[in-house]
């Protein structure tokens, strides 16, 4: 029985992988890993995205549940009576 390791359940790299790397690492500018130099001008842009999302994401929740109430109020739907006891027999 063949000791269980990381490398017991990885594949051989077959030739494609090979070439789609190299045509991956041939298309990439040379200095698309490296740190920027100096910080972004703009260091509050990252929050003001956060709260226009938050922003968005309530206001179409908001919006969803008022088309919902309007359409259960125009369409006459009634939450489901309760029914009577009589109507089983007892």
């Amino acid at each position: 029985m063949r000791a269980m390791t990381p490398d017991t359940h990885r594949s051989r790299p077959t030739f494609a992988f090979h070439a789609l790397a190299a045509a991956a690492l041939a298309w990439a500018p040379p200095g698309h890993a490296a740190p920027a130099s100096t910080p972004p001008a703009d260091t509050d842009a990252g929050l003001l995205f956060f709260l226009l999302t938050a922003l968005f994401w309530v206001v179409t929740h908001v919006w969803t549940l008022l088309v919902v109430w309007a359409e259960a109020r125009a369409s006459g739907v009634q939450a489901p009576a309760k029914k009577k006891e009589a109507a089983h027999g007892r």
